[in-house]
């Protein structure tokens, strides 16, 4: 937010400013939608009408994020209207009208937290440079999302491996990957137990994972095209064991589609031998040595191609 005209005076309108950062040089306020599910526990956001403007105080929110949504509210947004401060638990009916209504927002135990014990950390995964590359974000932002990549976002009690509309299934693999080798092998003395870890795809981000970053713009980035239903957060173990499986019944082979880590091109190598031996009637390396266009054609016939 820019110092100058006022912000939020327009008559009727209500207007919400995020208030995220952990130093002077990165603490601001952004604009976001004015709706109850944009708050969370870590942060401080001020919400401006025409005749009121409030400072909501997360239950984890810093001296330095109070302080700037304080100053935001009388100098910037609008100078005209009394501010009042609110603490988390303690809104009156008011202020969730002006927000369309109490909904559901990022909270947590660690999220409550001023001063985490493990503060949040970002990691970029990609295959771009031809082998795949793990590099940490400092002082993230939304923009660092990219859509081709994997990203790992550390958040103490979760773990989310994100991955962009246009990662391949190799970074995919690698993110899952990393994360649970990044978690057990993490020098802090965190036990992996009590550690949840999800893999989320882009545009089905939950609160818990928008929550850390300043300004959530749903319009950024939320392409949700070809997820299956289901397949949009789950448990990262659980996709983890299904990339790890070798062997699949040929009725889940041969149903249309494909399942998690298999390659739609090889789906008879998922067989296993006896499988194999009932499907094309012929032990694996006789159906090797024939001719390519043979193969085709027996893996079409079996509804493996």
């Amino acid at each position: 937010v820019d110092e100058g005209e006022d912000v939020g005076t327009e008559e009727g309108a209500s207007h919400l400013f995020h208030v995220k950062g952990s130093s002077e040089d990165c603490c601001k306020g952004i604009e976001v939608e004015p709706k109850a599910c944009m708050l969370n526990s870590n942060d401080v956001f001020v919400l401006s009408y025409d005749i009121t403007t409030y400072v909501w105080y997360g239950k984890g929110s810093s001296t330095l994020e109070m302080k700037v949504g304080d100053y935001i509210a009388t100098n910037i947004v609008n100078k005209s209207a009394p501010m009042i401060g609110v603490h988390e638990g303690s809104e009156p009916t008011q202020f969730w009208s002006l927000l369309g209504g109490k909904e559901e927002y990022a909270t947590s135990l660690i999220l409550s937290q001023a001063e985490p014990t493990y503060p949040a950390r970002l990691f970029h995964v990609s295959n771009a440079k031809g082998y795949i590359a793990i590099e940490e974000i400092v002082d993230f932002a939304q923009e660092d999302l990219i859509e081709d990549d994997v990203i790992i976002l550390d958040c103490a009690d979760e773990i989310f491996i994100w991955i962009g509309a246009g990662a391949n299934e190799l970074e995919r693999k690698h993110g899952l990957k990393m994360a649970q080798e990044y978690l057990e092998s993490d020098p802090s003395g965190r036990d992996p137990d009590s550690v949840t870890m999800y893999q989320i795809r882009q545009g089905y981000e939950p609160p818990n994972f928008r929550a850390h970053f300043a300004g959530w713009d749903f319009r950024f980035r939320t392409a949700r095209a070809g997820v299956a239903a289901g397949d949009g957060i789950r448990d990262a173990n659980e996709v983890m064991r299904e990339l790890e499986r070798e062997h699949y019944p040929y009725l889940e082979l041969s149903d249309g589609k494909c399942p998690v880590g298999v390659d739609p091109c090889r789906k008879e190598d998922y067989l296993n031998d006896d499988d194999f031996v009932t499907v094309f009637g012929m032990e694996r390396e006789k159906f090797i040595s024939l001719a390519n266009w043979r193969r085709i054609n027996l893996k079409k016939e079996k509804k493996l191609f």
